[in-house]
């Protein structure tokens, strides 16, 4: 069995990448983004978080959380929130079946990628390089030409509080230029 090393520091913020299974375009659709905030609002309420950044893509997400203070548990939050948005999606009717025998012996349903990737925030250069990544992300896979016209994003709510200008991320902010995310 592989073993991934996770970094655990406790009361840090952490980017993830999660990547719907085989790429399917689903993480846009009403139905699934109401089920997301759902499961991420129940979540919080059981494992406190703060979802510092979020951009939402037809086939992946891209997020920053903040966990409290002596926590580095963010593997069991992810799992409750995936475990709840599968459920929620079969309530409603989607088909979630696994696909293969490998997913049904360990109980998996055809909604996610198996993995999630982390990163830790080293520190406010890094932290603000990957906001700008989330936030310019919908542009880079060509969905928009600028940020502000991609609607499943928090770059709304860091606009109207001053921290990006409307027209930001027209041109590839410089920092995020020539630099990638892994875990895409």
């Amino acid at each position: 069995m592989t073993h991934y090393r996770r970094a655990r520091a406790r009361g840090a913020t952490y980017f993830f990448t999660v990547v719907a299974y085989d790429r399917r375009h689903i993480m846009t659709r009403t139905v699934f983004r109401r089920v997301l905030r759902e499961a991420f609002l129940l979540t919080r309420s059981e494992r406190p978080f703060e979802t510092v950044g979020l951009v939402l893509l037809p086939d992946h997400l891209h997020c920053l959380w903040q966990l409290p203070e002596g926590d580095a548990d963010f593997g069991t939050r992810w799992r409750l929130a995936k475990t709840r948005v599968t459920q929620a999606l079969r309530t409603a009717g989607w088909q979630v079946v696994s696909p293969t025998a490998s997913r049904r012996r360990s109980n998996e349903q055809n909604v996610w990628h198996r993995r999630f990737w982390e990163h830790l925030v080293r520190d406010d250069r890094d932290f603000a390089r990957h906001l700008d990544y989330i936030h310019y992300n919908p542009v880079k896979h060509g969905y928009v030409k600028r940020p502000i016209e991609w609607p499943f994003s928090t770059f709304h709510r860091y606009v109207r509080q001053g921290w990006y200008a409307k027209d930001w991320g027209v041109v590839t902010p410089e920092s995020i230029a020539g630099w990638e995310a892994t875990g895409e």
